[in-house]
């Protein structure tokens, strides 16, 4: 299903640390407006959401694979989508679980943590089943 066919079914939910916690756990894909940089990264978004915690600057941030979208990195032509991205919690204006999980471990993974976090609180496990 394309991204922007599901945008008509879309509710606005609230990224909450739980909403995200949860998706993690349960590795399910997500649809998310994100209020990215300028050209071409404000948007809706569908990602696999695999880590969450907290970044230098102590911003609650979200690591995914980016499936497709807006991009502002790849609108540029630096990173071409699918690839991974840092999202800031605070610029996630809704936040929609759809149902489909994702089991694929993405190239360049890290199981033990994210370099772009000083905390991590959750990552998503490949070792067992999703709740």
């Amino acid at each position: 299903m394309k991204l922007y066919n599901i945008t008509k079914s879309l509710i606005l939910e609230v990224a909450s640390i739980d909403a995200i916690v949860d998706a993690i756990k349960k590795r399910q894909k997500v649809v998310i407006y994100y209020d990215g940089d300028e050209p071409g990264g404000r948007g809706l978004r569908q990602i696999e959401p695999v880590c969450f915690g907290y970044s230098k600057a102590d911003n609650p941030v979200l690591r995914a694979w980016d499936e497709e979208g807006a991009s502002h990195t790849g609108y540029k032509g630096e990173q071409p989508l699918p690839g991974w991205r840092l999202f800031r919690v605070d610029k996630i204006l809704s936040f929609k679980q759809m149902g489909d999980k994702f089991s694929t471990v993405r190239p360049g993974y890290n199981t033990t943590g994210d370099k772009g976090m000083v905390k991590v609180i959750i990552n998503a496990r490949y070792d067992q089943e999703p709740i």
